[in-house]
């Protein structure tokens, strides 16, 4: 805000996604999340330990990324239940929500 300026920026809901997958099903699930309603979405490369064993991509089928969305609710919940439905089984994939605030929500 600049210096002198009252006006409150408006606060609003987004839901913030988070999946973790098999960097081998990144595009799809890329595609995936844009056809269930979101704009876009942020990737990173990551690495872990779960039941699944050790993730360091050391190789690169045992990669893993990061995929964070920032999107309605009705979007949220659409994302996770094609992605548990499509992927859960075979490949390696946590995905969670939060209930999140901020600015131009409706840009989401």
């Amino acid at each position: 805000m600049s210096e002198g300026t009252d006006a409150a920026m408006p606060i609003g809901p987004i839901h913030y996604v988070v999946l973790i997958c098999e960097e081998a099903i990144e595009s799809l699930v890329g595609k995936d999340i844009i056809a269930a309603g979101a704009k876009g979405y942020t990737v990173a490369e990551v690495r872990g330990r779960g039941n699944r064993g050790v993730r360091d991509a050391q190789w690169m089928l045992s990669s893993n990324v990061r995929i964070e969305v920032l999107c309605s609710e009705a979007a949220a919940l659409r994302i996770l239940q094609i992605v548990e439905t499509k992927y859960s089984q075979n490949y390696g994939l946590v995905a969670f929500t939060h209930a999140v605030q901020g600015p131009r929500a409706e840009k989401y």
